[in-house]
């Protein structure tokens, strides 16, 4: 995050949250009691980054059709904060994303060329979305009222974000709180990052599904099959789950060796933060109790006696948590 701005608790302030995923670009006008008050989505064209400036040019449309809407109307906005994808250092620039160890990758002064095009006279905040998302989560989520928190999101990725003594923590250069990284297993498989073992292979929703395709390919019968209508290249993490809850022994299988893996990252984070609560969230996680038990149960068994009972909580703010918190980078 670029700055340090704080929030004046007397009155209600505004600004706007950003978060730009993979697909998805969200806008929305919040309170800094965390009310949305005005959400607007629309459809990345072509990817997140493959495109940056259409990608930009969609983004700044989409924030001057909020401030133009009646909510906006007559209010003075402190700012824009913008959740993006990759690793974003303190001056907002995209240096890297999660590719190939040899990527070479350009980086991108995404909040220079947002506030080029933006031409608007209002500061602008850059995150990564995790982080974002964790903020948010933090202030007026499952983290709310905590002093230390540790926040994962765990969807088609695992990502994350660390709150220390009520301060997104960003590290030397800005990049702490890529959670996905911590590696489960040392003998595990490589990730294209470099990273063995990590436990974004493990548990995120394409580590999930990759697992049962290679479960099917391997022989083994299931409903998962079934449900992917013979296509073991079709197979998806929420297919997995719906065939756990059937019973299904291959996918319930599946789905504990992922929660394992998640509880042993946890323990460790634990162990290493000392956090008053850990909050877990994202599309995975949003599968309820079939996932998150395994990984309290996990926690409990793995932590030394004084960490064990860390809370584990599921996220609250769902899908606004990024717009949310990013937005909050403003305060």
């Amino acid at each position: 995050m670029v700055g340090e701005p704080t929030l004046d608790s007397a009155s209600t302030r505004y600004a706007l949250g950003v978060d730009l995923g993979a697909t998805n670009l969200r806008v929305g006008l919040v309170g800094s009691d965390g009310e949305v008050l005005k959400l607007l989505r629309h459809r990345v064209a072509g990817g997140k980054l493959c495109n940056v400036e259409a990608v930009i040019q969609q983004l700044v449309r989409l924030i001057q059709r909020v401030m133009a809407s009646p909510e906006a109307s007559g209010l003075a906005l402190d700012g824009v904060g913008i959740g993006v994808g990759g690793q974003v250092n303190r001056q907002g620039e995209i240096i890297g994303t999660a590719g190939p160890r040899e990527q070479h990758w350009e980086k991108v002064p995404f909040r220079a060329l947002v506030k080029q095009e933006l031409e608007m006279d209002l500061p602008i905040y850059v995150d990564n979305d995790s982080k974002a998302a964790a903020w948010g989560e933090y202030l007026y989520g499952a983290g709310r009222g905590t002093n230390c928190m540790v926040c994962l999101t765990i969807g088609t990725g695992v990502g994350g974000g660390i709150v220390l003594d009520g301060k997104l923590f960003h590290g030397a250069s800005g990049l702490a709180g890529h959670l996905g990284f911590v590696s489960v297993d040392m003998h595990g498989q490589r990730c294209p990052s470099g990273v063995m073992g990590c436990v974004e292979h493990y548990a995120s929703g394409t580590g999930i599904a990759y697992a049962a395709r290679q479960a099917l390919r391997s022989g083994r019968s299931s409903k998962i099959l079934e449900l992917a209508a013979g296509d073991v290249n079709a197979v998806t993490s929420e297919m997995v789950f719906e065939a756990a809850r059937g019973g299904d022994s291959l996918a319930r299988e599946t789905v504990a060796n992922a929660a394992y893996a998640l509880g042993i990252a946890v323990a460790s984070l634990i162990h290493a933060l000392n956090p008053d609560v850990v909050v877990i969230g994202g599309g995975v996680a949003e599968e309820g109790d079939i996932f998150l038990e395994p990984v309290r149960r996990t926690v409990a068994q793995f932590s030394m006696l004084n960490y064990a009972h860390t809370p584990i909580k599921l996220a609250e703010l769902g899908n606004v948590a990024g717009v949310v918190g990013a937005a909050a980078l403003c305060w």
